[in-house]
């Protein structure tokens, strides 16, 4: 049998160096087929992802935004004397419930009280029975003068004359109304009211010029013929322009007068009269019953009255004090106790008016309070350098005999949402199949089935299911892969 032949490289060592490799040569062959095993092999086969799920289960879910609050009053009014002077009577001290419209406390107002008599005795002269008697003959005057002056007028020019004068007159200042309105707002009806009462207006012309010939031609033969004594000619005395022009104004005047006659009586009686209305008598009476009213402002500012229903809470003054015009007396009214919150701005979607809220007092940590959300700033309201959500809770009426002083420091939790005994599953278990609507993968026999619910309210963990899903039901909330 032949022998093996080694390579020079084995042949040229010693036997002792050639086992040494030998056993190197079997523990490295031994380690690579262990890794091929265990490592290699495990690592080129195909991994299979493992199916993470959970139990549909029942439970509570309360969707809150908390913040801390500060406990007000329902309504606070914070004034003084409307004045200067000295303070003469004061009917309240701190800690009293007053009554809205209630004398608190009174200035020395002697002066004040003759300024008021004497304007109250100055407008009573101004209406009097007599006044208004006398005003009521001006304008019967007024109307006999505007007759006379009409009348005078009237035989100068011819009644005829004047009648269609005024009839043009009137015609005109119609249509120069209709154009404004026709300019102002463009309209089939409009412009026909425009188109009539140019028509009615030449009408009116028409007749005006029709008349003047014939007073030209009849009347003023008829009114206005006279006979020379001496030569026993007969010739026309035709009426001067300069007495046409006296009658006219003797008639305008006339009829001013009769207008602020009318306008004078009417406000004597309490009447209403046009804002442009004029006339010495009618300013008189007005400067009366404005210096009635500034001098009753006047000793009203004297006298401090109560603007709301309340407790004192601050009383800043004592008899015999000169009282300025700032703020003296604080009244809050403590029948209804209200907490202003204040929450983080990004809680901005979780407070709406109508929002439930739990409020716990720093100086009764132990009990619970309930109110309701009444207001909500629309805008952030900024403190400092921090912008803050800002908003009023009242607390409920079996609260309102809390006795905590205002100012008290609270946490408060505003409930946007509860459901109690609710389906409930982890928010990785939903699917959103269209904006709104939602499926699960519920697990039945080892195989993941999507099925429709309906979500209600759902925080950052869980989600309530009005419908879809029972109690005990397992669902899918992703693949895991295996490691």
């Amino acid at each position: 049998m032949p022998k093996l032949k080694l390579p020079a490289f084995f042949s040229k060592r010693p036997k002792r160096t050639l086992l040494i490799l030998l056993v190197v040569l079997v523990l490295a062959s031994a380690g690579g087929f262990a890794y091929y095993r265990m490592a290699y092999v495990p690592a080129q086969q195909t991994q299979e992802p493992s199916l993470q799920s959970a139990t549909v289960r029942r439970g509570d879910l309360v969707i809150y935004a908390s913040g801390t609050g500060t406990l007000t009053a329902a309504a606070e009014a914070s004034f003084g004397f409307s004045i200067s002077g000295q303070v003469k009577s004061l009917y309240v001290k701190v800690g009293d419930v007053v009554e809205s419209g209630q004398l608190l406390a009174e200035l020395d107002n002697s002066t004040q009280e003759i300024q008021y008599m004497q304007a109250k005795r100055n407008l009573a002269e101004l209406v009097s029975p007599y006044t208004i008697a006398t005003a009521e003959q001006a304008l019967a005057e007024a109307k006999l003068e505007v007759d006379s002056a009409y009348s005078r007028l009237a035989y100068l020019i011819s009644p005829t004359v004047l009648r269609w004068e005024e009839e043009v007159a009137k015609v005109e200042g119609e249509l120069a109304a209709a154009r404004q309105e026709a300019e102002a707002a463009a309209s089939t009806e409009a412009d026909q009211k425009v188109e009539e009462l140019e028509a009615q207006l030449e009408l009116s012309q028409e007749k005006l010029s029709g008349n003047q010939v014939y007073y030209e031609e009849v009347y003023l033969v008829d009114h206005f013929t006279l006979k020379d004594r001496e030569s026993g000619k007969k010739y026309i005395s035709r009426p001067s322009e300069v007495s046409i022009a006296q009658a006219r104004a003797e008639l305008d005047v006339a009829q001013a007068t009769l207008v602020e006659a009318q306008h004078y009586l009417a406000a004597l009686k309490g009447e209403e009269i046009p804002g442009d209305a004029t006339g010495g008598n009618l300013t008189a009476l007005e400067n009366a019953q404005f210096s009635l009213q500034s001098a009753e402002e006047t000793l009203n500012g004297t006298r401090l009255i109560a603007p709301i229903s309340g407790t004192i809470m601050s009383l800043d003054i004592v008899v015999g004090d000169t009282a300025g015009t700032g703020e003296i007396v604080t009244i809050a009214d403590l029948s209804q106790k209200n907490l202003e919150i204040y929450l983080d701005e990004t809680d901005w979607g979780n407070i709406a008016v109508g929002y439930a809220a739990e409020v716990s007092f720093d100086a009764l940590p132990d009990q619970i309070f309930t109110g309701k959300v009444t207001q909500v700033d629309p805008g952030l309201y900024t403190s400092g350098n921090t912008s803050v959500v800002r908003g009023l809770v009242v607390l409920d009426e079996t609260e309102a005999g809390l006795n905590l002083p205002i100012g008290s420091a609270a946490a408060a939790d505003i409930i946007g949402g509860r459901a109690e005994n609710a389906v409930l599953v982890p928010v990785d278990a939903l699917r959103e199949t269209t904006p709104g609507s939602y499926a699960v993968f519920v697990v039945e026999g080892d195989k993941p089935r999507l099925r429709e619910v309906e979500v209600g309210i759902q925080d950052l963990l869980y989600a309530e299911i009005k419908s879809g899903l029972e109690e005990g039901e397992v669902v899918s909330t992703g693949l895991v892969e295996t490691q």
